[in-house]
């Protein structure tokens, strides 16, 4: 059973693993988001449901190692 200095204390370095992630996609999510607003119709909803699964996924990865690194 984890306690709640150290549930706190895990919550604190997934949520800077999180945070320091998505600074690290910056480039790619702002061109993404560049890409996105040049399209239309059908296209930018795959655009967008695309983007939205690979960052979901990359997250999914990150999580995955973040584990692995405790």
């Amino acid at each position: 059973s984890i306690n709640p200095s150290e549930k706190e204390e895990h919550m604190k370095k997934f949520l800077k693993k999180f945070i320091q992630e998505t600074t690290m996609l910056g480039w790619t999510i702002g061109g993404t988001g560049l890409v996105l607003i040049t399209l239309s119709g059908e296209t930018r909803e795959y655009g967008i449901w695309i983007s939205i699964a690979s960052f979901v996924v990359h997250m999914f990865g990150v999580l995955i190692n973040w584990g692995e690194e405790e």
